[in-house]
């Protein structure tokens, strides 16, 4: 089948009992002592007894080397998911990860330790339950040192990255906090593996985001048509009211509201010509160094329907960090810069530097401002050239309770 490290893997056939089975095996490019360590350690996991623990079946030194016969498990593995881009389904995560965190402390409490555990010594498919094999590689770690390896190991499998990221719950909608908390915790040293399976078995079922029913889809397209049609009526009866004459619409009033167009201190000159901006990307220098990239060319598009979004946050922005933000190379003096379909009520700054700065404190503040609906327009003073640093200090809480920002366009007017 491949090697795992310095073993070989070989899928084969008991036929005494006729099933398969996972027969591993050094080789004589090995030595003497790698062999003993080999039979050691898979002997050692041969003595916990677990449904999430790969049966081992036989293990022996031979002449010129050393091999194990242990249960066949599917051959898929967490590895392989990640991979392919398919990470453990919410359903089947907590059950699973308990069963491994006790896999790991039946191994444990029999005087073994697996030593070296990642997302590919951990087997997983639809058809068969996660568990634990992979035995017989070089030891490298102890018995903390593979409750870490676990929990990492499993984070990764939840989320699809490894976990020096933003914590699970912020990147898969409806994984909870508690999870974060379990999974961080056993990768600081701080849990046994019998503690790590007694959290996850205790924490809240993670639950997938349900779609909306096409049932309320419908409801709200007749809700709005009645709205439209009443609106409709309305127009034509202050017109009949009127005499035939066109009706005065009021003109709107900015009082406790915030004006779309947001004024900077005035520029002193204004140099003439076009202006041009290019090479957006995110800037997050108090976080981990991106925030949804794959959708930063949607703010250049010129598409209102395509959009860039912050991440999904648990807690308020200033909470976290002091905030988040995009950065545009722009080419000439612009005087406005428009945020088309910024979410509303978001707060922000504009900044400059004539470098690609990566210090926040090396960006010039030049205004500072509070999203309104539809565009919101802010005067800037004349810059010539250099970039400019869109910087979101502050995100609007959403009906479920999360926090984050959209915007569809942003561009550099004279």
């Amino acid at each position: 089948m491949g090697r795992d490290g310095d073993i070989e893997e070989w899928l084969a056939t008991d036929v005494s009992l006729d099933r398969p089975v996972l027969v591993r095996s050094l080789g004589p490019e090995t030595s003497p002592e790698r062999r003993s360590e080999f039979v050691t350690s898979v002997s050692g996991a041969a003595k916990g007894s677990h449904s999430h623990l790969a049966r081992v079946f036989a293990v022996a030194r031979v002449d010129g080397g050393a091999y194990s016969v242990s249960e066949w498990t599917g051959g898929a593995t967490l590895a392989d998911r990640v991979e392919a881009h398919q990470p453990i389904d919410l359903p089947d995560f907590l059950p699973n990860a308990a069963g491994l965190a006790g896999a790991l402390a039946a191994m444990h409490t029999s005087g073994a330790v697996h030593g070296r555990i990642n997302t590919s010594a951990i087997s997983y498919s639809g058809a068969h339950a996660a568990k634990l094999g992979a035995f017989g590689r070089p030891i490298s770690t102890g018995a903390d040192g593979d409750v870490r390896a676990l929990a990492a190991a499993l984070e990764t499998a939840l989320t699809g990255s490894p976990p020096a990221g933003p914590p699970p719950s912020e990147r898969v909608d409806g994984v909870p906090r508690a999870i974060d908390r379990i999974l961080r915790s056993a990768q600081s040293g701080a849990m046994t593996a019998p503690q790590l399976e007694t959290a996850l078995r205790a924490a809240p079922t993670p639950r997938a985001p349900v779609p909306e029913s096409g049932a309320t889809s419908r409801r709200l397209i007749y809700i709005a048509i009645g709205l439209v049609l009443a609106a409709v009526g309305l127009v034509v009866v202050g017109f009949l009211l009127s005499g035939g004459r066109a009706p005065v619409v009021p003109t709107p009033t900015t009082q406790g509201a915030v004006s779309t167009t947001i004024t900077a201190p005035a520029p002193t000159s204004t140099s003439p010509g076009s202006v041009s901006a290019a090479e957006a990307a995110t800037f997050d220098p108090f976080g981990e160094g991106g925030e949804n990239d794959q959708l930063v060319g949607n703010l250049l598009d010129g598409d209102l329907a395509t959009v860039w979004r912050t991440e999904r946050y648990l807690d308020p922005l200033p909470l976290l960090k002091p905030g988040v933000g995009l950065t545009f190379r722009v080419s000439g003096t612009p005087g406005r810069v428009e945020l088309a379909r910024l979410t509303p009520e978001t707060t922000f700054e504009v900044r400059w530097s004539q470098d690609l700065a990566d210090d926040l404190d090396d960006w010039e503040a030049v205004v500072s401002a509070r999203a309104v609906p539809s565009t919101t327009v802010i005067a800037v003073p004349p810059r010539e050239n250099g970039y400019w640093l869109i910087w979101l200090t502050d995100l609007p809480g959403q009906d479920d309770g999360t926090y984050l920002a959209t915007m569809a366009q942003v561009r550099f007017l004279p």
